[in-house]
């Protein structure tokens, strides 16, 4: 199961280095294997991994579990989803 943070967080020290990444409505991000932090830093996430589904609201932050598949994400309304992943 996915959990979900409403703390705000940064890459740990020795952590992969942080990306930004934008999507507006109707865009699909195909998060890369290696990351698994992500933070919705403005608007609202859908995550989908391992037909597992989690919506996150900014500032909450998930971690997603070691996986096989990519995790889709999508913004949801109609505001812009600003998020960091690393």
């Amino acid at each position: 199961m996915l959990q979900r943070y409403s703390e705000c967080a940064a890459p740990v020290s020795g952590a992969l280095e942080e990306d930004r990444i934008i999507l507006v409505k109707n865009e699909v991000y195909r998060l890369p294997q290696t990351h698994h932090e992500i933070q919705v830093l403005s608007g609202v996430a859908w995550i989908t991994v391992d037909k597992q589904d989690i919506i996150l609201h900014g500032p909450e932050k998930t971690s997603l579990p070691p996986s096989k598949n990519f995790a889709v994400i999508s913004a949801l309304n109609n505001m812009p989803l600003i998020m960091a992943v690393w």
